[in-house]
């Protein structure tokens, strides 16, 4: 199976994909100091949150799977004689 796409579609996914590589080169080096085991260690004053925030990345593909899955199923269905 070979999806086509546009040459706009994929400038925009390639565009896309290298800016969020830029963002988190961009971040600082030791984003976390501290110990984790210490008490007062506080894991959100980390500046990049994706360990903090990687619920919301997969409630977002489980909604876009969830889409894509109803799209497939609602597409009406061509009978071969």
């Amino acid at each position: 199976m070979m999806i086509k796409c546009s040459r706009k579609s994929l400038f925009l996914l390639i565009t896309v994909f290298f800016l969020n590589i830029v963002t988190a080169f961009a971040d600082d080096p030791t984003p976390c100091t501290g110990d984790p085991d210490d008490p007062n260690y506080d894991p959100n004053a980390c500046n990049l949150p994706l360990d903090t925030w990687v619920y919301i990345l997969v409630a977002v593909a489980l909604c876009y799977g969830a889409y894509k899955l109803y799209k497939k199923h609602a597409q009406p269905q061509l009978l071969n004689n």
